[in-house]
């Protein structure tokens, strides 16, 4: 059994995880484990357990963001970081030992934030996720003020018709993508084809 860690979201005082990535996980035959912050006496325990992890959209990443992307980072292991969690992915400087300025600024416009279905499109630019999605196009939801600024530890995969980075991923690792849409709200081909990818790499 794939085992999927998620890092939980604080929402009107409870911690959770959406209904709709579990949904995607369970589709995929993979189990989902909700890795709660704090507790850092046991996390690296719970980490140990999983064969992948997804770090969810949110208004902030946290500590436990933090802590998941280092252990996947170090021992080469999936991840897929989502809107928020896409951003935390960009700023690996910032917590792994090089100190530097936040790479995620404010739009500055509303254009990406919005509750609709479909909001934009998105042109793929590098080979990793257009091999993942097959196409090097598609239309994507969108509800996010701040984009990531690029930077020359992360290989950006897409844009926006209007420049904002969608997409991201590690170089030289197995699978460390950062998409800034959320794939677990739609229910179409291409979101489909990036879940069965990511959790065929947890299984390999």
């Amino acid at each position: 059994m794939v085992v999927i860690g998620i890092s939980a979201r604080l929402v009107d005082g409870s911690y959770k995880v959406g209904e709709n990535l579990i949904k995607k996980i369970k589709e995929n035959n993979a189990f989902p484990i909700i890795i709660l912050p704090g507790f850092a006496e046991v996390q690296e325990k719970i980490l140990a357990l999983c064969n992948g992890f997804i770090i969810p959209g949110g208004n902030i990443w946290h500590e436990t963001d933090e802590l998941i992307i280092k252990y996947a980072i170090k021992h080469d292991i999936p991840l897929l970081g989502i809107c928020a969690g896409m951003q935390a992915i960009a700023n690996i400087k910032n917590f792994c030992g090089t100190k530097d300025s936040d790479k995620t600024i404010l739009i500055g416009n509303d254009k990406h934030y919005s509750l609709d279905k479909y909001s934009h499109y998105i042109n793929v630019t590098d080979d990793f996720l257009s091999n993942i999605l097959g196409s090097n196009r598609i239309m994507v939801n969108s509800r996010h003020k701040f984009m990531v600024v690029k930077e020359d530890y992360f290989i950006v995969d897409a844009y926006s018709d209007d420049g904002v980075i969608e997409a991201i991923h590690l170089p030289n690792k197995k699978f460390i993508l950062g998409v800034q849409w959320h794939p677990e709200n739609l229910d179409d081909e291409f979101s489909e084809r990036l879940f069965i990818e990511f959790i065929k790499k947890c299984n390999g």
